[in-house]
């Protein structure tokens, strides 16, 4: 095997063992990253180099991607922040570069099953420890409270392992309908059954029930081809499940009045979730950028929200992020920002509708949790969502990128 072929090889396996990492461990999966992108770049040659930028820029996800940080980058000349609270951002947002070497590298199809399989895992493991968690103490789960009606988050916090859990509920619904046995459907479909309960009764995540919802709503939809008997079936059935978990489930009931509670009652002396969120949005309100085009600049907005929230404990929940990805961009980067981080949504969206029914489901399941995630959370700024959100774009969007034929050898010369 020549070094082209090792370094390739070693790139790939990394960024498989990546995607069992990052639903468990940030660490992990930031070494794993960074030693996949270093890898895949030294197995580039010169003929390599011409075919991955035709790959990348032919890929309808990379253009929106590299764009925003293109912004991201100017828009730091405008911003009130400091030199180093900028540097903080550009490492956040820095792996929107390494999406088109995730991309090149995931070309084949192969490769991306070995991807799917150790996300798979790294969730199943998640998902049997939720479980194990209600009878025992695990050394390794981030909640000790046993028993049902309380939060069972095993790593990182319930946001996160909500959306991750929705996600992979979809996922196990997608290779169910793909099985080759009737045994392998059905064990698909009850890992499917047993994440939506995991989120809807051992979780605490307002952000995991509405994911869970809707993109089982959408994938269910979508897969059964949108024909009007399937949508009025769908939605009956869904407006009665939702019904049932409201009456049956504890945490859910609870975190639904209380989100209700927390939004008629929100103000500046005391800090709840949502109400922190509804202040969030009248300091946007009250708060005139100097341009809506380009916003007040990168990294501006955990100054200019000092400014304004002067309580300590309050500010220590909002001033970092604003819990609102959309607005985030909106307020740093203006409209532009809010329409490239739509481009990006758009062209998975569209790049969904190449593909088969449950396929074109679990890309359009994806979307509908990346738009909730986002309206609830800054889930590009922090570090578990963005990994999730940035590697399954990449495992997704893999396939779009048209292979750029090499020029034929040339013919022997007679002799």
């Amino acid at each position: 095997m020549s070094f082209r072929q090792l370094t390739r090889r070693a790139a790939i396996y990394s960024l498989a063992l990546m995607f069992g990492a990052f639903p468990i461990s940030v660490a992990l999966a930031n070494s794993l990253m960074f030693l996949s992108v270093v890898l895949g770049l030294l197995s580039f040659t010169g003929a390599d180099v011409r075919e991955f930028v035709a790959r990348s820029w032919s890929n309808p996800v990379v253009r929106p991607a590299l764009a925003l940080v293109a912004l991201i980058v100017v828009a730091s000349f405008w911003s009130p922040a400091s030199w180093a609270e900028i540097a903080g951002y550009y490492k956040k947002y820095a792996k929107f570069l390494a999406l088109p070497v995730f991309i090149y590298l995931l070309a084949r199809r192969e490769d991306r099953v070995h991807c799917w399989r150790a996300f798979g895992l790294a969730m199943l493991f998640t998902l049997i420890s939720t479980w194990l968690n209600v009878w025992l103490k695990l050394p390794w789960s981030r909640t000790m409270n046993q028993g049902f009606g309380v939060d069972h988050t095993v790593f990182k916090d319930h946001i996160s392992q909500g959306i991750m859990m929705a996600f992979f509920v979809c996922l196990c619904a997608h290779w169910a309908s793909k099985s080759a046995s009737r045994l392998q459907a059905l064990l698909c479909w009850s890992v499917a059954t047993l994440g939506a309960i995991s989120i809807l009764f051992l979780s605490q995540g307002r952000t995991g029930y509405l994911s869970l919802l809707f993109s089982a709503l959408v994938f269910a939809l979508v897969a059964l081809g949108g024909r009007l008997k399937a949508l009025l079936g769908t939605v009956t059935v869904t407006a009665m499940l939702l019904v049932m978990v409201y009456a049956l489930s504890p945490q859910f009931q609870q975190r639904t009045d209380l989100a209700l509670k927390e939004a008629r009652t929100s103000s500046l002396k005391s800090v709840t979730s949502v109400g922190a969120r509804v202040e969030v949005w009248r300091f946007m309100a009250s708060k005139s950028t100097r341009t809506t085009v380009f916003g007040e600049g990168t990294a501006s907005y955990p100054v200019l929200a000092q400014s304004y929230f002067k309580d300590p404990e309050f500010c220590s929940v909002v001033c970092p992020h604003p819990h609102n990805q959309f607005l985030l961009f909106y307020f740093e980067l203006g409209m532009a920002g809010l329409a490239l981080m739509f481009w990006f949504m758009l062209s998975i969206v569209r790049q969904a509708f190449e593909h088969r029914a449950t396929h074109r489901a679990l890309m359009l399941a994806f979307v509908v949790i990346m738009v909730i995630s986002n309206m609830t959370h800054s889930s590009l700024w922090l570090s578990t969502e963005r990994h999730f959100f940035i590697m399954v774009t990449a495992l997704l969007m893999a396939s779009a990128s048209r292979a750029v034929p090499r020029p034929p050898a040339p013919a022997p010369t007679p002799a």
